[in-house]
């Protein structure tokens, strides 16, 4: 039954873990505020089974686990205006019919960018100051290593990014307020961006890999993507040069990886992601001295989760305010989310 009120109606459509995590209670106080909502989670049965009940529902608050938005499951909302994803890509449960309804669509991929750069810019330090390796011969009963120069963070030191989405452009803005000579490879990006983020552009992806101290990817993985770092790539890292990927596992010729690493041990690896995550505890990879890897850690965790619910929010209320939104999506730039 509709909830008497001159706002518009809204739900929560998310399995509990992912509400939980996401919407704290600030979010659900400030959905209050703005819509009229009932507090409770719905699933899509909920919904399709009992289509009379939610036929005035406007806006819907969603996030990770959000059903297929398809016709059937549509056509239990018939006045759906907007539809606020509290995660980042929209990928899977986007289609035809949705987009055909031309139902207002956001994401917080933003939001999830920022850990997702925090974690990098914390590499980028501890990969230029040579930290892991250090600490490697500590734990090895080594004493410290003073005779070979690390690059430090400064200038002079070279940092590489690959693509300029919402994490690339944070991590360059980050590496720039360090001193650091940044320098960035996307080949769809405007001369403008480039200029913006005071970063030189590189046009080879293959030629940014010798000419930085630290390469660190976050390009989307799309099919064209896929292998798109080379073995030949990593192994033309300059002499104690480190490799970064809070991307995804795909996007790099892993094979060819485990053969330069292993070969050329000078070379470090942070990883926070494999091509299977499944085989953290098996993979070759793991057990190599000169790779630092996590299980998938750099996207947002714990109360950093928080973040994309707040986004949530905000986007509805700039939708009932008239003002522009901040990640609004359409079918094109739903396709190049990662």
């Amino acid at each position: 039954m509709a909830l008497t009120s001159n706002k518009p109606r809204s739900l929560f459509l998310i399995p509990e873990s992912s509400f939980r995590a996401i919407y704290n209670a600030d979010a659900l106080a400030k959905v209050a505020e703005l819509t009229d909502n009932d507090g409770q989670i719905y699933s899509a049965e909920d919904i399709v089974s009992d289509p009379e009940r939610f036929s005035d529902v406007e806006i819907i608050f969603s996030g990770w686990g959000a059903p297929i938005l398809d016709e059937v499951f549509l056509s239990a909302l018939p006045k759906l205006k907007a539809f606020f994803y509290g995660a980042g890509s929209v990928r899977s449960f986007v289609t035809d019919a949705f987009w055909e309804r031309d139902i207002t669509l956001t994401s917080a991929y933003k939001a999830n960018a920022v850990p997702v750069a925090d974690y990098t810019m914390a590499s980028v330090i501890f990969a230029l100051k040579r930290a892991w390796t250090r600490c490697q011969r500590l734990k090895e009963g080594l004493a410290p290593d003073y005779t070979r120069q690390v690059h430090g963070v400064y200038h002079g030191s070279k940092v590489g990014v690959i693509s300029l989405g919402a994490i690339g452009q944070l991590v360059c803005e980050r590496l720039t307020n360090l001193d650091l000579d940044v320098f960035a490879y996307d080949p769809y990006a405007d001369e403008s961006l480039f200029e913006s983020l005071q970063v030189t552009r590189v046009d080879r992806l293959e030629d940014l890999f010798p000419m930085c101290d630290v390469v660190s990817l976050h390009a989307p993985w799309l099919p064209q993507t896929e292998n798109l770092v080379t073995g030949a790539m990593l192994g033309s890292l300059p002499d104690r040069g480190t490799f970064i990927n809070t991307s995804r596992g795909a996007i790099v010729d892993e094979a060819g990886m485990l053969e330069v690493l292993q070969a050329r041990p000078d070379i470090f690896a942070v990883l926070d992601l494999l091509q299977d995550e499944k085989t953290y505890h098996t993979n070759p990879l793991t057990a190599l001295p000169n790779v630092f890897i996590t299980p998938h850690v750099a996207g947002s965790q714990g109360h950093e989760c928080h973040r994309m619910g707040a986004l949530a929010v905000e986007e509805c209320r700039r939708y009932l305010n008239g003002e522009a939104q901040v990640t609004q999506l359409t079918r094109e730039s739903a396709e190049r989310l990662a």
